[in-house]
C-alpha cells in the first residue's frame, strides 16, 4: 500500500561548505559585479510609455525565437533609464544579429545600436527593428541553427625536424637549465 511519492531533499556540500558557504558568496559576487555592468552600460534619457510599449511589445514578440517566454511586463511609467533586465534581452537581440550580419543572413543596417537612446524617437526606431527581424524568415532560420562549432586547431605538419642531439649535449643543455 503506497501513499504517494516520498520528498527528498538533497543539500550538497562543497569542499566541506554547505550552499550558503564561500563558492555562494562567489557566485552573487560575479551576478552583483555583472548587474553593475549593465547598470553602467545601460541607456539613459527620457524614455516615456509612448516609446517604451512599444520596443516592450517588440521584444515579447522576439524573446520565443531566443527560447524564451514573451512576458516582459509592459511599462507605464516614465523612466530615466532603461530597465537592466530589459538592457540584458537587448543585448542579447543585438549579439544575435551581428552574428546574423557576420554570416551574411541580414543587411548590415540592420545592426543594433543603443548609442542614440536618449529618448521615444529612439525607442521607437529600435522597436521597428526589433518587430522586422521578428518578421525576417532568413533570420528565424539563422536562429534556430545550431551555433557552428569551432574548428580545432590544425598542427603544421611541415615543421623543420629538431636536429638530433648526442647524449652530452643533452645533458649539458638540462644542466644549464636547472642553474
Amino acid at each position: 500500500m503506497m501513499k504517494g511519492p516520498k520528498k527528498v531533499e538533497v543539500e550538497i556540500e562543497m569542499n566541506g561548505e554547505g550552499p550558503k558557504g564561500p563558492m555562494s558568496g562567489m557566485a552573487q559576487g560575479a551576478e552583483m559585479e555583472e548587474e553593475d555592468m549593465y547598470g553602467e552600460m545601460t541607456p539613459k534619457g527620457k524614455f516615456t510609455p509612448k516609446g517604451l510599449q512599444p520596443l516592450v511589445k517588440a521584444t515579447n514578440i522576439l524573446l520565443p525565437l531566443f527560447g524564451q517566454t514573451p512576458d516582459y511586463p509592459a511599462m507605464k511609467e516614465a523612466v530615466g533609464e532603461i530597465p537592466v533586465d530589459l538592457f540584458r534581452v537587448l543585448t542579447m537581440f543585438a549579439a544575435a544579429v551581428d552574428d546574423a550580419i557576420s554570416n551574411e543572413i541580414i543587411a548590415p543596417e540592420m545592426k543594433l545600436s543603443f548609442d542614440g537612446l536618449r529618448d521615444d524617437s529612439g525607442l521607437m526606431l529600435l522597436a521597428g527593428k526589433l518587430s522586422k527581424l521578428a518578421l525576417d524568415r532568413e533570420f528565424k532560420k539563422f536562429l534556430k541553427e545550431p551555433a557552428p562549432e569551432a574548428e580545432a586547431p590544425t598542427v603544421d605538419e611541415e615543421r623543420t625536424p629538431m636536429p638530433e642531439m648526442g647524449e652530452e649535449e643533452a645533458n649539458n643543455m638540462m644542466m644549464s637549465r636547472m642553474s
